[in-house]
């Protein structure tokens, strides 16, 4: 039976249980479940690295988020990073679509909205998963992540992608969820 350690949110001061072996030694973030609060924990040294039993790390697939807040690109990138995700952060649906070409990942995330008001994220999805461009690989997988709630979006749109998830309180844990779901996925 794991031992558990004992972290207190700053905001509420609620209890919160944590398997010290899920705490990567760069820390890990954290969500209350009562106030919604985020904020990284840090454990001190892992002795346990997670690899493949031939010295290199464990690699379970590329992902690319496309988002242009440079505040949620860097918390989507923490949370994968905690999963043992290799996963980059760009800004602009052009540079995005160019390292899609180049680096095949297994999944993408995109913000419908890039730059103010903007749908450039949507132009992103049509033209992945219909395949306007050439050198982007047909079984990518989508991962719609936007303010836009899901009853607000039409069906449409949410079909377009392989995931729909709004940004939300609990966003960062259902997006990480996916993700690890698509990257296991065939």
């Amino acid at each position: 039976m794991p031992q558990f350690v004992k972290v207190i949110c700053p905001n509420c001061a609620k209890e919160i249980f944590i398997d010290p072996s899920e705490v990567p030694a760069e820390g890990k973030n954290v969500i209350c479940s009562s106030c919604a609060t985020g904020f990284k924990i840090k454990l001190g040294k892992k002795e346990k690295s997670e690899s493949r039993g031939d010295g290199a790390p464990s690699r379970r697939g590329l992902v690319i988020a496309i988002e242009d807040s440079k505040f949620a690109r860097t918390q989507i990138i923490d949370a994968l990073k905690e999963e043992g995700v290799e996963v980059i952060g760009i800004e602009t649906a052009e540079e995005g679509l160019q390292k899609i070409v180049e680096l095949k990942p297994k999944v993408v995330i995109v913000d419908i909205f890039l730059g103010v008001g903007n749908p450039e994220g949507l132009d992103v999805v049509r033209t992945i998963k219909k395949g306007l461009k050439e050198g982007i690989p047909k079984d990518i997988k989508v991962i719609m992540y936007t303010v836009m709630s899901e009853d607000k979006a039409p069906l449409a749109i949410r079909k377009m992608a392989d995931s729909f998830i709004h940004k939300g309180p609990t966003a960062l844990f259902h997006l990480r969820e996916e993700v690890m779901r698509l990257l296991e996925e065939k």
